[in-house]
């Protein structure tokens, strides 16, 4: 006998751009995705081209520590802490202005489980 699945259904406004990538799901304002429109005659665009001028702003490393920080829902503060720097400095390293540095990434690694070699540039 058949079993009816339930499908996990995203509701699509008007106003976002819902996109995949590497196995999950991106919704952006609109607004935003317009930035980063880039005219071209195929069909598809890589996700390098539409990322580049963010790594290009905050660099990999900076996107990715920020990424954490706000999967874990820590404030700029509470990262600050658990890794042992200043709340400038987690500033710094998300916008790309620091490096975040061997001995930092370490601690990041052993705090959110994500491989040191990802923060080093």
């Amino acid at each position: 006998m058949l079993e009816l699945t339930r499908k996990h259904h995203i509701k699509q406004h008007h106003d976002v751009i819902t996109i995949r990538h590497g196995g999950s799901l991106y919704v952006f304002p609109k607004k935003i995705a317009e930035k980063y429109r880039i005219e071209d005659d195929s069909s598809t665009i890589s996700a390098n081209k539409v990322f580049e001028k963010i790594n290009r702003k905050y660099t990999k490393p900076g996107a990715l520590l920020k990424g954490i920080r706000i999967r874990e829902n820590l404030t700029q503060i509470d990262m600050a802490k658990k890794i042992k720097v200043t709340q400038s400095d987690i500033s710094q390293m998300e916008n790309g202005a620091r490096n975040i540095g061997r001995v930092v990434a370490k601690r990041i690694e052993k705090l959110f489980n994500v491989d040191y070699r990802s923060f080093l540039e």
